[in-house]
């Protein structure tokens, strides 16, 4: 009997821990250096992504022009033989504002990977507050404007919309809405994606 109630008054404490954690993040905004404190803790990790046999990405589709932040222009094509993580995201948008903090962290993780890109396509109508954004972050990820309506395979329903694009130019992950990209369980399954493509 008084190991069970050690036992739950342990859980409690655990509980109160995690929901003050919590209040911190939210109440400082989960920016920064603490963000990526708590982050790195793992206790906020979740299983690995759910993995998709989604289309190809076509010749057609490689070829279309994206115009990165100095004019110019980017095609998907640039990035075969390489796993890309590819993101929709727009200035307005306050979850793209919460994901792409995660996705800059997990893309300086890997920046000892030459095999895995990271591209920020940006749909703001407006280019100079998604330029102003960016700059403000201190984002190191390239990041595009289309120059045209996007291919069928690419066409998210709403933003942030992410896909991981393998080596083989299949779509392997599509995910729409808030993500935490900066998990130990998702860096370790890109790096498995681009590990097999060897």
């Amino acid at each position: 009997m008084k190991e069970t109630e050690e036992v739950s008054k342990r859980n409690k404490v655990k509980k109160v821990a995690v929901a003050v954690v919590v209040a911190v993040l939210v109440l400082l905004g989960a920016t920064g250096a603490l963000r990526d404190l708590v982050l790195s803790t793992g206790w906020f990790d979740s299983p690995p992504p759910t993995e998709i046999s989604g289309p190809f990405i076509t010749d057609e589709i490689r070829a279309i022009p994206l115009s990165d932040n100095t004019g110019e222009v980017i095609r998907l094509g640039d990035f075969d033989g390489q796993v890309l993580h590819l993101t929709y995201w727009a200035s307005w948008c306050t979850t793209c504002r919460q994901t792409n903090p995660t996705i800059e962290t997990l893309s300086r993780t890997l920046s000892h990977r030459d095999d895995i890109s990271f591209l920020l396509l940006s749909m703001d109508n407006v280019q100079e507050s998604a330029l102003q954004y960016l700059e403000r972050g201190r984002f190191t990820i390239p990041n595009t404007f289309p120059e045209g309506p996007l291919p069928a395979p690419l066409q998210g329903r709403g933003i942030p919309t992410t896909y991981v694009i393998d080596k083989s130019g299949q779509i392997v992950y599509r995910h729409t809405g808030y993500a935490n990209y900066a998990t130990r369980a998702f860096q370790e399954w890109i790096e498995q994606v681009a590990d097999r493509g060897d």
